[in-house]
C-alpha cells in the first residue's frame, strides 16, 4: 500500500501568530516592550527605560507566555482551511519549538481551532527530527514549512529530498526576516501557499 504524502509545518507564525500575543503578554505582565526593529526576541525585550533585559532572562518569560498566555494566540489566516485541504490527501506532523510539557497544550490549542494533528515538541535545529519522521512515516514526497531560515539550513542538510517552504505569517516581520537561501520557495500567505504544497505532494 503506498504511504500517503507528509506535511511537517512549524507552528509559530506559521499556524499561530505569535510576536503580537507575545509583545502583548510581556506588557501586561512584567511591563517591557518588544522592540521588532531587527528580527530577534533575545536582545530586543526592553524596559520601561529602554535597556535591554539581560540575555539569560529571556527563556524565563518565553517559558511564561506559554504557561500563561498560550491562548491568547490566534491562528494566521487560511492556516486552518489550508490545512483541512491537505490532511484528507496527505499526514499533517505539526514540529514546533517549545518544552516537552508545553506540546500537550499546544495540541489542544490547535485542537481548539480546528487543526487536530499531532504536535512533536522539539529544542534547536529541526533537521534529524524531520529526518526521523520522514522515516517514520515512509513518505516518499514531503514539504516542510517553518518560518526561521536556520531551520531549513538543517532539514536540507539531514533530509536534503525534503522540499522546504520558508513562510512568515505576520507581515510586521516580513522585511526582518530575508528569504532563506536554503528554502525551495518563500510564500507568506496560506491562500498562495495552498497551491503549491498540494503540487508538491500531488494531492
Amino acid at each position: 500500500m503506498a504511504t500517503r504524502p507528509l506535511l511537517i509545518c512549524d507552528c509559530d507564525e506559521v499556524l499561530l501568530h505569535f510576536v503580537t500575543p507575545f509583545s502583548d503578554y510581556l506588557q501586561s505582565a512584567h511591563d517591557l516592550t518588544l522592540n521588532m526593529s531587527s528580527f530577534a526576541l533575545t536582545g530586543n525585550v526592553r524596559r520601561a527605560n529602554g535597556e535591554p533585559i539581560e540575555t539569560g532572562a529571556f527563556p524565563a518569560l518565553l517559558n511564561g507566555f506559554f504557561d500563561t498566555h498560550m491562548a491568547t494566540q490566534t491562528p494566521t489566516p487560511g492556516a486552518v482551511d489550508a490545512l483541512a485541504t491537505l490532511a484528507a490527501h496527505a499526514d499533517i506532523v505539526i514540529l514546533t519549538n517549545l518544552l516537552d510539557h508545553h506540546a500537550d497544550q499546544r495540541t489542544h490549542e490547535l485542537a481548539r481551532f480546528g487543526m487536530p494533528y499531532r504536535v512533536l515538541g522539539n529544542q534547536g535545529p529541526k533537521g534529524k527530527p524531520v529526518a526521523a519522521l520522514v522515516a517514520e512515516y515512509g513518505a516518499k514526497d514531503v514539504v516542510f514549512v517553518d518560518d526561521l531560515p536556520p531551520h531549513h539550513s538543517s532539514v536540507k542538510a539531514e533530509a536534503p529530498h525534503v522540499h522546504r517552504l520558508h513562510m512568515v505569517a505576520d507581515p510586521i516581520l516580513w522585511p526582518l526576516i530575508p528569504p532563506s537561501p536554503d528554502a525551495h520557495a518563500r510564500i507568506d500567505r496560506w491562500d498562495a501557499a495552498l497551491p503549491h504544497i498540494r503540487s508538491i505532494l500531488g494531492v
